[in-house]
């Protein structure tokens, strides 16, 4: 099976095929590998293969995947071919949380330039933090989040102006 996922600034394609009894060869890009996988009573997934044993843990909300191997953390999130991310959230500047979850960390305020890829908060959701980066070089025009406070899928939680200066 072939899927397209957004990893970042980049889209990954992933081919995954059934080896029989818990093995799979495992294609991303140009890279291939055969796994073992087992299910481990906690809905982890122990995955062996010729750089080791790993534990992953993959928490699906929506089209995105929350992954964490080991102690690596990604959000993965799922695109159909022929068909890229709406851009216009991300040019009219709006920060919205990708899913519900606890602001832990707010590291800019209004007026703060930003460089792309500048960490301005955390959330804390299903177990793991996450970083919420600044998609380009800006200014902050708003934040709408503090520490401690709860906030659902979408909901804006910095705003940012064009250019810096």
């Amino acid at each position: 099976m072939k899927t397209l996922w957004r990893d970042g600034e980049h889209i990954r394609e992933v081919e995954t095929t059934s080896l029989g009894a818990g093995r799979w060869k495992v294609r991303v890009d140009a890279a291939a590998i055969d796994l073992s996988v087992e299910a481990m009573p906690d809905g982890k997934l122990r995955l062996a293969g010729d750089h080791g044993v790993n534990v992953a843990e993959v928490t699906p909300v929506g089209s995105q995947r929350f992954v964490r191997l080991g102690t690596l953390d990604f959000v993965l999130e799922r695109e159909v071919e022929g068909r890229r991310r709406d851009a216009s959230r991300a040019q009219a500047g709006g920060l919205e949380a990708p899913m519900p979850g606890v602001i832990t960390k707010v590291m800019v305020v209004v007026g703060d330039d930003v460089t792309k890829g500048q960490p301005l908060l955390a959330l804390e959701a299903m177990k793991m933090e996450h970083m919420i980066r600044a998609p380009r070089a800006g200014r902050v025009k708003s934040v709408s989040a503090s520490p401690g406070q709860m906030v659902q899928a979408g909901a804006t939680l910095v705003e940012l102006a064009d250019g810096a200066g």
